[in-house]
């Protein structure tokens, strides 16, 4: 954590901060005084929130200290008066309301770069409202802002909203300003109205919680390879000069605006969950779209089970039912954690062996997550997918959460059986793999089923067989007929227990 410094002389010895991290900064202080004023019963008051209090944490964002310290030691008005609200320095009684004041003055102090107090050059000290209302007064609102920030004109827009935020903290009537929560939402529209400059200056565009450890030079430098071609585009293999390797999306075919395409990697960006790749940075130039994800050295769950090999990684041994099954769990609650976002509307599109890789406990991880949301729901099936699309998808391109389960059914076949989901039989015809394991199962052969690697193994074939009637329940005709994703996790988390007892891994969140 690094300790903020806001004051200083143009030219002087001070931190540079762009208009970015400002934004960070702000952004995450009124994320933590809200928290904490939802405390308590939502009565926990801060009362002593300043500069010198505010830190970076490890993304760059504000991070509040001292919280409600107001609550149990007497507070010396005296010594912060300057980011006090009238009617604390009045009576000392400070409050949420006195709260959002001093957060107010922060603000200020982030535009101006200036104290609360502000010298003029002689003996005159001004306070800083007073400073900015008579410059708002004269219809001068540009003077204020730091000459910094002022170099870029891009910004205005962006700096004229912060300063009425600002301004409306820093009303002398408590009624007359904002709950902290309303803040937060007015200063999370001003941070994707900076995401959106990015695109304007050709930038590489981190999500929230990454550190940018590389630009988008690095990435045009680094020698790439091609992991494999989808639905969505290439995927690339790209390692940087600083040893960085990562994994590079190449997107096609993507059906929204420009305005559209931040608020949709603000959703897939936000998405975090231990089995779901989580989207590291993105850019976007015209047709030109990139998204950056971390690389898994181990590849695909198509790769390791149907026998591609990377040079120099440990082989995962796929002749344990319990790797095949960790695989299922965390894959499946990975798509049941998708399927939570966007109001519980957001769907996958596209899960399949190839869209699953194994994260470092050696559970599945799903990437790709979101994806259809930027190619419409009338995203055309490519053929290399076809074995993994639900009827409804591949008669009428009609994508739904019940269409990943049934594609989620497919990948859960795959694992029980071995096969790839079209695969050649003996007669030479190509079969579907729900088809195949349906004709199986219907001569009373369900054991005939299962991958031969698999057969024999002792204490499996129970957990097996129920994990087949999971995979056919998800892979049923009818999408109403089909369990819902959450349901899916706990069938195969109750699964567990059968092989691996209470204790097992496979059961703790």
């Amino acid at each position: 954590m690094h300790f903020l410094i806001l004051p200083g002389k143009p030219g002087g010895n001070r931190a540079q901060l762009d208009w970015d991290t400002r934004v960070r900064i702000a952004v995450g202080a009124a994320r933590g005084i809200a928290h904490i004023h939802t405390q308590k019963g939502g009565k926990l008051v801060h009362g002593n929130i300043k500069s010198s209090y505010i830190f970076l944490n490890s993304e760059q964002y504000g991070c509040v200290s001292d919280l409600g310290l107001a609550n149990m030691i007497a507070t010396s008005v005296k010594q912060t008066e300057q980011y006090h609200a009238p009617e604390v320095k009045n009576t000392r009684n400070v409050s949420q309301a006195s709260d959002v004041y001093s957060f107010g003055i922060l603000l200020l102090e982030l535009l101006t770069r200036k104290s609360p107090l502000h010298s003029t050059g002689g003996d005159e000290v001004v306070d800083l409202v007073k400073l900015v209302n008579s410059v708002n007064r004269k219809k001068h609102t540009t003077k204020v802002f730091d000459v910094e920030l002022l170099r870029n004109p891009d910004i205005e827009e962006q700096m004229v909203k912060m300063l009425q935020i600002g301004m409306s903290c820093v009303a002398k009537t408590q009624k007359k300003r904002p709950k902290m929560s309303e803040v937060v939402k007015m200063m999370e529209d001003i941070r994707m109205m900076s995401t959106r400059i990015c695109f304007l200056r050709k930038k590489l565009v981190f999500t929230e919680g990454f550190n940018p450890a590389f630009d988008l030079r690095d990435m045009l430098r680094a020698s790439a390879e091609v992991l494999g071609k989808g639905m969505f585009g290439n995927s690339y293999k790209a390692k940087l000069e600083n040893g960085i390797t990562i994994m590079v999306k190449r997107l096609k075919g993507v059906n929204v605006t420009s305005q559209a395409f931040p608020q949709q990697m603000e959703v897939i960006g936000r998405m975090r969950h231990e089995n779901v790749a989580a989207l590291m940075a993105y850019y976007c130039l015209n047709d030109e779209i990139l998204m950056v994800y971390d690389y898994y050295g181990q590849g695909s769950v198509f790769s390791i089970l149907h026998g591609k090999l990377i040079p120099d990684v440990p082989m995962v041994h796929m002749t344990y039912w319990e790797t095949r099954l960790r695989i299922a769990v965390g894959a499946a609650r990975g798509i049941a954690h998708i399927h939570t976002q966007l109001g519980q509307k957001l769907i996958h599109g596209n899960v399949k062996a190839s869209n699953i890789f194994l994260n470092a406990q050696q559970y599945g991880c799903v990437s790709d997550g979101g994806l259809i949301t930027l190619m419409g729901q009338t995203a055309l099936p490519a053929t290399r997918s076809a074995g993994y699309h639900a009827p409804e998808v591949a008669d009428n391109k009609k994508f739904s959460q019940a269409s990943d389960v049934y594609s989620f059914g497919i990948v859960l076949l795959e694992l029980l059986t071995g096969k790839v989901p079209t695969h050649s039989a003996d007669d030479g015809n190509v079969n579907q793999l729900r088809r195949w394991v349906i004709s199986v199962i219907s001569n009373d052969w369900t054991l005939e089923v299962f991958d031969e690697e698999l057969q024999g193994v002792p204490n499996t074939e129970a957990a097996m067989v129920q994990s087949l009637k999971v995979a056919m329940s998800c892979v049923e005709s009818v999408p109403k007929n089909r369990p819902k994703m959450s349901e899916v996790v706990k069938m195969l988390e109750d699964i567990s227990e059968i092989k691996m007892g209470a204790n097992s891994p496979l059961k703790q969140d």
